[in-house]
Order: C-alpha cells, then structure tokens, then sequence
C-alpha cells in the first residue's frame, strides 16, 4: 500500500533560524500582545463607561497576564535592536501604526480609570465628611469655620466653662 498525501509528515527544515526569522516573530508577537491589550483596554473603557463593576473585577486577572506578555515582548524584542533594524519595511510599517493605536488606547483607558478613580475619592470624602459632622453634633461640638466649638456657643452667648486645674 502507498502512502497518500495526508499521511506523509511535513516536510522538515533543518536550518537554524536566521536572526531575521527570529526578529520577525518577535515583531509579530510583540503586535499580537499589544492587540490583545488594546481589546481588553477597549472592553474595560466601555465598563467604565456602563459602571459595570462586576465584569470589571472579571477582567484584572486577565489584564495582568496580557500587560506580563507585553511587557515581556517588549523586552525580547528591545534585546535584538540590530535584527529590529533589519525588518522589512511593511513589518516596520505594520509595528509602528500598531504602536501609535495602542499608545491613544492605552491613554484614553488611563484617562478613564482616573477619572473613575476621581469620581470613587470624591463619595468617599463626601461620605467621611459627613460621618465626620454628624459625630461632631451628636458630642455637642459644632466646626464653624474650622474651629470646633459647643453647640450652643454663639458671640455674646454663654461663654465656654473653664476649668480650674489647680487645687
């Protein structure tokens, strides 16, 4: 019996990778990491925008793993500067208007996570602020213009009770 086509195993290339093979696989790894960090940038934008905190939190494991393998392709690929050089131009081409995307994407998913950051910080000290005033009226101290004082204290009113400490 013959063998057919399907059978027979691929052909084999025995030369060493060249460095401009392993320059390309690095660019090309380097544009897949930061595609898959822009999608994830875009999908965390738009939670933000819909306040979807829930499928947030879903997305942190996720964005940790993706911004390690960016940043590992960044570095491997920074390691081989002269095999960099040597792409061919539409690799060159292809690199750079990814980065200039990823670059806008990345700031504007900045811009939102700060922004919503602000927004968080602000409830929080509305919310210790007035925890802090209703504290202040249920011990009988009042702060009018920064200083605290009772209650009851007014300019021509009762004057404060002093204490003598000497005995």
């Amino acid at each position: 019996m013959i063998p057919t086509a399907p059978f027979l195993p691929p052909p084999v290339d025995d030369r060493p990778p060249t460095s401009a093979n392993t320059a390309e696989a690095r660019a090309l790894s380097l544009i897949s990491a930061m595609e898959r960090l822009m999608a994830l940038y875009q999908e965390e934008t738009a939670l933000l925008k819909k306040r979807d905190i829930k499928a947030m939190l879903a997305l942190v494991e996720r964005k940790h793993l993706l911004t390690k393998s960016y940043d590992d392709a960044v570095r491997i690929i920074s390691l081989d500067l002269v095999g960099l050089r040597g792409l061919d131009a539409e690799l060159k081409t292809r690199l750079k208007s990814v980065a200039d995307v990823f670059h806008r994407e990345s700031l504007e998913n900045a811009t939102a996570l700060r922004a919503a950051a602000a927004v968080a910080q602000s409830v929080v000290n509305i919310m210790v602020n007035a925890i802090n005033k209703q504290r202040n009226q249920e011990n009988g101290y009042v702060a009018k213009h920064g200083a605290a004082r009772p209650a009851g204290y007014r300019r021509g009113g009762i004057p404060p009770m002093a204490v003598n400490q000497c005995l």
